[in-house]
């Protein structure tokens, strides 16, 4: 079924025809750009009757002529070529990304996400409240959130931070099992703890030195308590990622949609900060990753191997996280998991330099040089692929706690 009406820019007068596939999920925010003067229109799509609701603009439902047409999806992208046009060929998302995605994968999708929404809306509060219990070291309370929300049959006579980060990874496992694809377990999150932690659970001496080389330059307790933070913020937002995460049905996770695709759930400004602070968040832990990987295959955490630029971790932790991704990129094991999700050009265009963001095509254009005859060149990200890294990297900050996790249970 779907829903049509016209919205009328407050600013230019502009109308744009919208078109809404009735879905499952709401309230889900909406984000628009006008064509007339280029002003991103921000609303709602909700259960009630007007389903759009725009309170800085104006909604009715008669049909006019309108030289603009969008497609508003809740939970799949949308297809431009076929479905952002007017007139009776332009095709629904569903069957529009259903020719990218492949119909079962959609309808895939559409089970595991019904699952997760079931669930989320019942302990997503509780979550939270669980989240800023353990960041305060409050491990009793914490425990009985647990107990009284999550797992009934848990000890309460726990109490250490070791023991309630295995509850806490094991109740993200319990948000995300809906969240990466059967795919993305096997191929990053097993992977990559098959190469690294598990391959030195019996070391526990070299382990405990690597815990104390650590500590000189980060702090795990600390950081987990970041990484559940950073969880928070990616769950908090979840429904305007749903379009997103269908696309990562396809199994390819280095595929780029540019301007094939967009997205009607989220702006550039909805991303930047959650990008940033993954990107610093990830690149820190790197540091563990490479000391664990580096006893694993060479009984030394400080021996990088073949790789030049590091003597030792400490050199390692030492370089700018913008830098680190250079030295991820010679190691095929990390090079492989991180993929493209520690972009250091981009994150220092968004974050330290300049960028622009065109609302009506959603292009980001980003401009990462500092040198005088450089600092006017621009790379350019589409909204659709800047949004697959944020997404990607929310995997990652999930996969870091599990092993940490597992790291601190070790060597306790």
């Amino acid at each position: 079924m779907t829903i049509s009406g016209i919205i009328e820019c407050s600013t230019c007068e502009h109308k744009i025809r919208l078109r809404h596939q009735v879905g499952y999920i709401y309230p889900v925010s909406v984000k628009i750009a006008c064509n007339g003067c280029g002003k991103i229109i921000k609303g709602h799509v909700r259960k009630a009757n007007p389903a759009f609701d725009f309170p800085n603009d104006i909604f009715h439902a008669k049909y006019e002529e309108t030289t603009q047409t969008v497609s508003i999806s809740t939970e799949l992208p949308v297809l431009n070529g076929v479905s952002n046009i007017d007139g009776p060929i332009a095709l629904s998302p569903f069957i529009g990304i259903g020719q990218i995605l492949g119909f079962e994968n959609v309808k895939k999708f559409e089970l595991k996400t019904k699952e997760f929404i079931s669930f989320y809306e019942k302990h997503y509060n509780s979550l939270i409240t669980s989240f800023e219990l353990f960041e305060s070291n409050s491990w009793e309370h914490y425990l009985m959130e647990v107990k009284k929300h999550f797992r009934k049959n848990i000890s309460l006579d726990l109490k250490t931070f070791e023991d309630c980060t295995t509850i806490a990874k094991e109740i993200n496992k319990d948000f995300f099992s809906n969240l990466a694809t059967d795919k993305y377990k096997t191929d990053f999150t097993s992977k990559l703890q098959n190469e690294s932690i598990d391959k030195v659970l019996g070391k526990k001496t070299d382990l405990v030195n690597l815990k104390l080389q650590l500590d000189s330059f980060i702090n795990l307790e600390l950081e987990f308590s970041k990484g559940l933070n950073l969880v928070g913020k990616f769950l908090q937002n979840i429904r305007s990622f749903f379009p997103v995460i269908a696309l990562s049905y396809n199994g390819n996770y280095l595929k780029q949609y540019e301007d094939k695709i967009s997205l009607t759930t989220f702006e550039f400004l909805d991303l930047k900060e959650l990008y940033i602070e993954q990107f610093e968040y990830l690149s820190r832990i790197s540091a563990l990753y490479f000391g664990l990987i580096n006893l694993a295959e060479r009984n030394n955490f400080d021996d990088f191997g073949s790789i030049p630029d590091c003597n030792e971790l400490s050199d390692y932790f030492k370089k700018d996280n913008g830098i680190k991704k250079d030295i991820i990129k010679k190691h095929n094991v990390l090079n492989d998991y991180f993929i493209d999700t520690l972009n250091s050009q981009l994150r220092n265009g968004i974050g330290h330099l300049k960028t622009k963001y065109e609302a009506k095509n959603q292009l980001i254009k980003y401009f990462p040089n500092k040198a005088p005859e450089k600092v006017n060149i621009h790379k350019e990200i589409y909204l659709i692929d800047f949004a697959i890294l944020v997404y990607e990297q929310a995997l990652k900050v999930k996969d870091s706690l599990e092993i940490i996790s597992k790291f601190v249970n070790v060597i306790k």
